[in-house]
């Protein structure tokens, strides 16, 4: 065997050790983000059990509330959560925090894990109280940040810290949705913002790993399952102009909780959060939460139109004042929830004999238009409910919502503000 032979052969060896153990690495990872996904929301159940005395379905919770109570629990998780954000300043006034798509994208991976422990804390108080607002981003940025912790001590040289918590994002978003292929195409599309072929098989796995632990410690998905699969009819050609009217109202949903933000400068500002769940609750308890039981009710077709648009005009509302007044928590379920229920709505001004397609199909036509990640919402939306036999129909509708918003807008969801953010 001659010299160049066996330094070809030593060559390979050494490229497939580095891809097994990059691989093996990425369970590992996938393990911990879901793991981490996983605790936050135990503990979030935990302290809903605390409040109101049950661990199921918010707004469940509040209709057998006393109206006193059904106001004032909101008011005191927002007081609770603004009082750990308080303490966080006074104990470490300059803890930086970073969300773990600018982690990744600009920071090289790096997300201080306490400033991440404080304001999941913060969220924990407002979640568990109503607060319109969606649960899975604090659970997805606190498991990202544990992704961050152990790939800074990981064994591998050969793979960037950043590219580690790519793969415990994707993790984190299979385990919060029980969507482990949307996790995938949320990673790529969205965190890391390009196609890296070469990742493709670790984000599959740490996806997948996050999704098995989140399906044996709370349960199978699909979270929001439809009983049986809607019917393909000719109905839904309503599909294409629905996604040119959820394209255009993709940047005007962004823009409303963009302007939102000024709500920040009132004093006490989560207080003024919490104080329009509770109003708002008094009239329709589905405002609770981040809307998970308004987008079951819609999906099973429990609503009518009246109801759905009682439900949200409420909920806009509320997560707007919620948003806007800086509690912590994301607004991805809440999106999924709005793009339901002007799908449903626009199935029942058309006299839809099944509306449910149209609610599935709105899902993913706002998500697409409100992050720029159409292959993503269409994933996500049939992984969801369960819907596979809709993807078809949904992606190149998604593709084509998504081009409409960017052509208004360039701005997603996650956008990027600067490589330098304010502190």
């Amino acid at each position: 065997m001659t010299t160049a032979t066996v330094t070809n052969v030593r060559g390979a060896e050494r490229v497939v050790t580095s891809w097994a153990a990059s691989t093996g690495w990425a369970v590992v990872l996938g393990a911990a983000s879901g793991s981490a996904c996983v605790a936050v929301r135990l503990f979030f159940r935990f302290l809903q059990w605390v409040f109101v005395q049950q661990t199921g379905m918010l707004p469940l919770a509040a209709a057998t509330l006393p109206p006193v109570r059904r106001i004032l629990t909101p008011i005191i998780g927002a007081a609770l959560a603004t009082l750990v954000l308080w303490m966080m300043r006074r104990s470490a006034p300059d803890l930086r925090f970073e969300e773990y798509v600018e982690a990744v994208r600009l920071r090289d991976g790096r997300i201080p894990l306490l400033s991440t422990v404080w304001r999941t804390a913060s969220s924990a108080f407002s979640v568990a109280t109503g607060a319109a607002i969606g649960r899975e981003g604090s659970m997805i940025q606190s498991a990202a940040a544990i992704s961050s912790w152990v790939a800074e001590r990981s064994p591998l040289r050969n793979l960037s810290l950043s590219r580690q918590v790519a793969y415990g994002a994707a993790a984190a978003v299979a385990a919060a949705y029980q969507a482990p292929i949307a996790g995938l195409f949320f990673t790529t599309e969205i965190v890391l913002g390009e196609w890296a072929w070469n990742d493709i098989p670790q984000l599959l796995l740490a996806s997948t790993t996050g999704w098995l632990v989140s399906r044996l410690l709370l349960g199978a998905g699909p979270l929001f399952q439809v009983k049986g699969p809607t019917p393909m009819t000719h109905d839904l050609l309503w599909v294409l102009p629905l996604a040119l009217v959820l394209g255009v109202a993709g940047p005007a949903y962004q823009k409303l909780l963009h302007l939102s933000r000024a709500a920040k400068r009132l004093p006490f500002a989560l207080l003024w959060g919490g104080l329009a769940v509770g109003v708002l609750g008094m009239i329709e308890p589905k405002v609770w939460g981040n809307g998970d039981a308004a987008l079951l009710g819609i999906l099973q077709n429990k609503t009518m139109l009246l109801g759905i648009v009682s439900v949200l005009a409420c909920r806009l509302v509320a997560t707007t004042f919620c948003v806007g007044t800086g509690t912590v928590g994301g607004v991805f379920t809440p999106t999924l929830f709005t793009g339901a229920a002007l799908g449903l709505a626009a199935g029942h001004l058309l006299h839809n004999p099944e509306p449910t397609t149209l609610a599935i199909c709105g899902m993913g036509l706002l998500m697409a238009a409100v992050t720029h990640a159409p292959l993503m919402a269409a994933l996500m939306a049939v992984e969801l409910t369960g819907q596979w036999h809709l993807l078809p129909i949904i992606l190149p509708c998604n593709l084509l919502a998504s081009l409409i918003a960017r052509t208004i807008s360039r701005e997603s969801l996650y956008a990027i503000a600067s490589p330098e953010p304010t502190q």
